[in-house]
């Protein structure tokens, strides 16, 4: 929740400070660490949560630490000798993400080895910073360049990996260096990471891809707009991701498929009235209140937060979906979804947005997210022999669904 807090101050200031081609350019700049940092972390995911009580440190660290040198490093080559236009900043770019993926590798394995509360704090540590250094920068009359934003990335990340390496400190001093490559364990990490994180790279490029489209085919200043839009919309998901951890907690310890079925379709229900209403809000709210709250420039927010309403309020009940399948160990299934879902991105994409601009990019994400619900809830019906009937809400819905918070509340 904090987390969430800081990252929508932050586009509120992003946004207010270097208005709509800055914040275009963040944007950019952000979404190019997100999926580095998935590729980076490819080996050594949350998969080393699993894996940290089961192995020594050396046998998890290194396979993570040396794919993430040799990715990072080949595609640093290769973004450099091809010079794409949409990679800024490379060399702050890298770095950040090399911190990112490290800092990472160190709070999974303190969650692993039970320590929460102070996992909790380590990912507190880089946003905090970040945002401090952006207010303190306004403060001195000094935030006027993306690259301001960037070295708060910067410092943030730097601090999260040093707090981290400390955390972990007796850990990073028995570290085994006959131990430095074993290609068992990193076939191992492989191969436990590969599909999830696949879905997860999946995922952000259907929430992202158009941002990679609108800056080919339009401006920074659009992309700006753009961004915010799908920022608010996709701050409705905080209900239904955090309603999804309970979900597959309680499901992968289940073998009642009747109870992980009715569960599915309560929480389905749930987070599609929840993130109506909140949907509802953001799109009845006027076009002075963007630009009171963001700039000028930000006018277009409402129409994009309406034209997104459908898909995004789909993607809500997909999550519950997804915690099913995941529970059963179908971790493909979202994957694939996800992995069709970019094709409607893509081609519609480049069809709509030189001619409809942020417009186009709205209806081909909405598109996409209709089609990941469609083709997920198909596989729900074939599972858990549901009818359409099923997902309409029903007197007693509310009277389970106040039981199953309870429940949730108070695990027997």
């Amino acid at each position: 929740m904090i987390t969430s807090i800081i990252g929508l101050l932050t586009i509120v200031l992003v946004s207010q400070y270097l208005g709509a081609i800055g914040k275009g350019e963040q944007s950019i700049f952000l979404f190019n660490t997100v999926l580095l940092l998935l590729i980076a972390t490819l080996v050594g995911n949350t998969t080393l949560i699993y894996l940290t009580p089961r192995h020594k440190f050396s046998d998890i660290f290194f396979p993570s630490f040396w794919w993430t040198i040799a990715s990072l490093g080949t595609l640093f080559i290769a973004f450099y000798l091809l010079d794409i236009p949409i990679i800024t900043y490379p060399k702050q770019l890298f770095l950040i993400t090399l911190m990112a993926a490290m800092s990472e590798t160190n709070t999974n394995i303190l969650i692993g080895k039970e320590r929460i509360k102070e996992s909790n704090i380590l990912k507190l540590i880089s946003p905090t910073a970040s945002i401090l250094y952006i207010i303190i920068l306004i403060l001195l009359n000094q935030f006027s360049s993306v690259s301001h934003y960037i070295n708060s990335l910067l410092i943030g990340y730097f601090l999260s990996l040093g707090y981290g390496i400390f955390l972990l400190r007796d850990e990073y001093k028995g570290l085994q260096l006959g131990k430095m490559f074993d290609l068992n364990m990193f076939k191992t990490l492989f191969s436990l990471g590969f599909i999830k994180q696949l879905g997860n790279l999946s995922q952000q490029l259907n929430a992202r891809m158009s941002f990679y489209l609108i800056a080919l085919y339009s401006t920074n200043e659009a992309l700006g707009v753009f961004s915010n839009g799908i920022s608010l919309t996709e701050s409705t998901l905080l209900f239904s991701s955090s309603l999804a951890l309970v979900q597959y907690s309680r499901l992968s310890n289940c073998k009642d498929e009747t109870y992980s079925k009715s569960i599915t379709l309560l929480l389905t229900k749930a987070n599609i009235l929840l993130s109506a209403l909140a949907l509802v809000v953001l799109s009845l709210l006027p076009e002075s209140f963007y630009t009171l709250t963001f700039g000028a420039e930000f006018s277009q927010v409402k129409q994009i937060i309406q034209l997104l309403f459908l898909g995004v309020l789909l993607l809500n009940a997909t999550t519950t979906f997804t915690q099913y399948f995941a529970s059963k160990g179908n971790f493909h299934i979202a994957t694939i979804a996800s992995t069709i879902g970019l094709i409607p991105t893509i081609v519609l994409g480049i069809l709509l947005i030189p001619r409809f601009g942020i417009t186009g990019a709205a209806i081909s994400t909405t598109l996409s997210y209709t089609i990941i619900f469609l083709i997920e809830y198909y596989y729900f019906r074939r599972f858990s022999n549901t009818k359409f009937k099923d997902l309409l809400p029903q007197k007693q819905d509310f009277t389970y669904i106040k039981t199953l918070v309870k429940t949730f509340k108070n695990p027997s």
